[in-house]
């Protein structure tokens, strides 16, 4: 009813296998195809596998990548238990250090911003849920704020992948309390069969269906049921 207002931080948060990797493919894909310019933070999959997974649903981002969308790979590091330094600038070496990851962000930015000329530009981070194992809690709360204020001050729109359940409830509430919105994709048994269900809450600045809506996930991406 209106889209994500630009100047936005989105938690997408639902539970494992929900299809939030594939939302978030579905979300990018569109906004390249518009020509926006993009940003991904792949913390749990490796790009090569996003890549791939998206061809499944007909999303080529070859023809984007390092034209108007830049991959920051904070995945290789973190599971090959690799030296914390790196010569390529795309990858993030240390996903404990939030600072080195939000400045990691504003260096790709800055690069956009100087070399393009773009109608505006998205991020995703997929996902938050392998810094809350490596890193303080309070230092993941400061480096969302610091992306808030990123977000609000480019105008730019930002959805950020997390587990739910995962965390401590109030640390869940926590993260909800300092986005801007939240969409919530949840996987409920009914009549021996798993069903999916989406809904939008807290989203300010733009008028939402505050109900559940059902969803599948087709060939094409995801459907909603309405």
């Amino acid at each position: 009813m209106g889209g994500i207002p630009r100047g936005s931080v989105i938690l997408l948060l639902g539970d494992p296998k929900a299809g939030k990797t594939t939302f978030l493919s579905q979300f990018l894909h569109t906004q390249l195809s518009m020509g926006y310019y993009a940003i991904g933070i792949l913390v749990d999959i490796p790009k090569y596998e996003f890549v791939s997974n998206a061809l499944d649903f007909g999303w080529d981002f070859m023809p984007y990548l390092e034209e108007n969308f830049f991959i920051l790979d904070a995945y290789s590091q973190r599971l090959r238990g690799a030296p914390k330094f790196s010569f390529d600038e795309a990858v993030v070496t240390d996903i404990a250090d939030t600072v080195q990851l939000i400045n990691a962000i504003k260096d790709v930015m800055i690069k956009i911003l100087s070399t393009k000329n773009p109608p505006m530009i998205t991020g995703i981070i997929s996902s938050l849920t392998p810094i809350f194992f490596e890193t303080d809690k309070k230092q993941i709360y400061k480096f969302l704020e610091d992306l808030k204020e990123l977000a609000h001050r480019n105008k730019q729109v930002w959805l950020v992948e997390m587990n739910s359940g995962i965390e401590e409830p109030h640390v869940e509430m926590m993260v909800k309390a300092i986005v801007d919105g939240i969409v919530e994709m949840r996987l409920i048994e009914e009549n021996m069969t798993l069903k999916r269900y989406l809904r939008v809450y807290g989203m300010r600045r733009t008028k939402h269906v505050l109900s559940w809506v059902p969803y599948e996930i087709t060939e094409s991406g995801i459907k909603l049921q309405v």
